[in-house]
């Protein structure tokens, strides 16, 4: 019974979250009612009301009415529908009020209705929704004109007409609190919902920037470059890479660096520096952005020194896999976010620069550092100097590994 009514509710609702609301708003409103209306033919005949059988088959009609409704949401024309439900209302609201008076209660519904406007029009339907509070406030109106100088057609006793006053009373209580309950619980859907959505979001944007940057991103639209004194860069790229790519099987490939990648992710994340990117088997970290950090050189070390034992393990089993060089430089840069769309968070400066040509210029399974980078950690690690080796670009440049 219950999968009955979930699937009755949600008849239709197929399209983005907010329609699918005021759908399965629409859809519950019209059971909520149905429920609400059946009882009355029988309530009616217990009270022994005087009322032509005629009359009393018009709760048959409405009935059908407001199943149509539901008919039409799964047909998924959604405005007739509501439509359809809005004259079905006023209709049986008029007629109901016009056979049995004020003295029934029976315009209490009124509330109901006028309440549950505001559940079922959505905001692609606003159109529709002064009007329909216009008309049933204008036919609440006339009624109440109309009960006041012209007798209902149906006679009930004070008896049966106090009887009938506390049915509705009790009916529009619960159909109002039925309408109330829903919402609520729509609501909290909606928020729970949401709050699932923005936790994804921040920890998917957190999966691309840096979390102050993220945040200074969400707060203001854009990230203003910052200048870091001290950042250590490091480049890494496999050795035999390319000639692999060659002739091994694509998906092989793709699995064995997404591998590679994934580990040195938790290397770098373990020492507290920042992924920057990967350029096809190149990847690229430092750390001093973009929050500083005095001792950057040293973890940037040990995570390479990490890094390559990873690949040495890697090798082990499988005496054809890559090698990988590494290159290390400190100094200053400028780091940022720029563009407005596919936000990536990215450093420039003569510091990156030398970093890459450090990294090209070693030689597999090896760190190769500059001097600024070997002052820094010179009483953490032992280094082997190399001499002065010719980069393009920048000449003559002194250069050390690290043992």
């Amino acid at each position: 019974m219950f999968s009955l009514l979930k699937s009755l509710a949600r008849a239709g609702a197929d399209l983005d979250a907010h329609r699918n609301r005021y759908i399965i708003n629409c859809n519950v409103f019209a059971l909520i009612v149905i429920a609400t209306s059946l009882p009355y033919p029988f309530i009616y005949l217990y009270l022994k009301v005087d009322i032509d059988p005629l009359l009393l088959s018009g709760s048959v009609v409405f009935l059908f009415s407001y199943s149509m409704v539901i008919f039409l949401n799964f047909l998924r024309v959604h405005t007739l529908a509501k439509l359809l439900f809005f004259a079905t209302a006023v209709c049986q609201l008029f007629g109901i009020c016009l056979v049995f008076g004020n003295e029934s209660g029976l315009h209490q519904f009124f509330y109901a209705a006028f309440v549950g406007v505001f559940f079922v029009v959505d905001r692609h339907q606003k159109i529709l929704l002064f009007p329909a509070l216009l008309t049933l406030a204008a036919e609440y109106l006339l009624i109440q004109y109309i009960n006041a100088y012209i007798d209902p057609i149906a006679r009930l006793s004070p008896d049966t007409a106090r009887t009938l006053n506390y049915i509705s009373s009790g009916a529009v209580f619960t159909l109002l609190g039925a309408q109330c309950l829903h919402f609520y619980w729509s609501s909290l859907r909606g928020e729970i919902d949401l709050e699932t959505a923005r936790h994804q979001s921040d920890k998917l944007l957190l999966n691309i920037l840096p979390e102050t940057i993220a945040d200074e991103l969400k707060r203001n639209g854009t990230v203003e470059p910052v200048e870091h004194d001290l950042v250590t860069v490091v480049f890494t790229d496999f050795v035999g890479f390319t000639a692999s790519s060659e002739t091994r099987n694509p998906s092989d490939l793709l699995r064995q660096l997404d591998d590679c990648f994934s580990a040195f992710d938790a290397i770098i994340e373990k020492y507290n520096l920042e992924k920057l990117k990967t350029i096809g088997d190149a990847y690229m970290f430092a750390g001093g952005v973009p929050v500083d950090l005095k001792d950057n050189a040293a973890r940037c070390v040990m995570a390479a020194k990490e890094i390559i034992a990873f690949v040495d393990s890697r090798r082990t089993e499988d005496p054809r896999f890559w090698q990988i060089r590494i290159g290390v430089h400190t100094g200053r840069l400028v780091a940022g976010v720029i563009g407005r769309k596919k936000f990536i968070y990215d450093v420039w400066g003569d510091t990156v620069n030398t970093a890459s040509r450090l990294e090209a210029a070693g030689e597999p399974g090896k760190i190769n550092t500059s001097t600024e980078t070997y002052k820094l950690i010179k009483d953490k690690f032992s280094c082997l100097y190399r001499g002065e080796i010719a980069v393009k670009g920048k000449g003559p440049l002194a250069m050390y590994f690290v043992d």
